[in-house]
């Protein structure tokens, strides 16, 4: 009787592997949608969307579609990513914000995004920079911080909105200066720099692209950047290590992910195929110009990075006592 069991349980397996093995092989058969959490336009998700979705359909043969879903700080798309079918079909470009930071700071979520997303390729990290506009007379960190400790909570800063990943680099920058800023949300980044451009708010922390842009024109001060290591877009510009706050070091970035129980094969057919486009020279150019630092991990890299900046977040959040409700 073990003969025909063994055998059954051979062709079984071997029936598994081969559909595996054929789903890989075939994947995909038709377009495959990215859906972007943010609105289109200039920004670095959707840029980030357009330029791999152009390099995946011309190595795989099928349309990549950009569909932007924005609202709800992300939560929207997130779960629209969350009951797609789980076939491959349907990319979610995460980010710092609907990744790591809405389950810290929304309190009725209809899914968790530890569980019922799958992280398939981390795509890189994007400093922020502090800047302030010129007619504040500020023209380095040190000096903020000394006109901060004399007139405590005579600066405000402005972020995208409640929960942002610039206004929790806001945070930590004052808790590791050891002063008081105002913080002021805004809905989006455009606005905040407008204001700091017409002297109506001080302190903004903005993409390095934006801060370049302005700093040349004469309108902007930089003062630091959140990262540990300095940006080609700004050389000149210390890293808030360098200026003696290793403490307020804070980076964004963004990585790509598929509903939870999306087949093996598929998944690692999407690994290979994000990572075989991010080696092409035109599309590492074009994501560098936009102020990206590439970062390739495995999958459980990726997995174990999501876990790590969910709880690094938690603390900060918790002691700041940031909510979105």
């Amino acid at each position: 009787m073990k003969h025909p069991f063994l055998t059954a349980l051979i062709v079984a397996t071997s029936v598994v592997s081969a559909t595996h093995a054929s789903a890989q092989s075939t994947w995909p058969e038709r377009t495959v949608k990215i859906v972007v959490p943010y609105p289109a336009g200039p920004g670095p998700a959707d840029t980030i969307a357009r330029i791999l979705g152009e390099k995946l359909a011309k190595q795989l043969g099928q349309p990549f579609v950009v569909e932007n879903k924005p609202g709800a700080s992300g939560n929207i798309s997130t779960e629209y990513a969350v009951r797609s079918p789980a076939d491959g079909y349907t990319l979610l470009l995460g980010a710092i914000g609907p990744m790591a930071i809405n389950p810290n700071i929304f309190k009725s979520l209809s899914f968790d995004v530890s569980k019922d997303l799958q992280p398939v390729s981390f795509v890189g990290t994007e400093n922020f920079v502090l800047v302030t506009g010129t007619s504040t007379g500020v023209t380095s960190l040190k000096d903020l911080v000394v006109r901060a400790k004399e007139k405590p909570d005579a600066f405000s800063y402005g972020s995208s909105g409640v929960g942002s990943g610039t206004h929790l680099a806001g945070e930590l920058f004052q808790r590791a200066a050891g002063i008081r800023l105002l913080h002021v949300p805004y809905r989006g980044g455009t606005s905040v720099i407008n204001d700091v451009l017409a002297g109506t708010i001080p302190l903004n922390f903005t993409s390095a692209p934006l801060a370049a842009i302005h700093q040349k024109s004469g309108k902007l001060n930089v003062l630091a950047v959140t990262s540990n290591v300095r940006t080609t877009l700004l050389p000149d510009a210390p890293t808030m290590s360098e200026a003696g706050y290793p403490e307020a070091q804070f980076t964004s970035w963004y990585g790509f992910f598929v509903p939870a129980q999306t087949p093996k094969p598929i998944v690692d057919r999407i690994h290979s195929q994000i990572n075989l486009a991010l080696e092409d020279p035109d599309a590492r150019k074009r994501i560098a110009d936009i102020g990206l630092t590439l970062r390739p991990m495995t999958i459980d890299g990726f997995k174990s990075f999501v876990k790590d900046e969910t709880a690094r977040i938690q603390g900060l959040v918790r002691s700041a006592n940031i909510t979105a409700e």
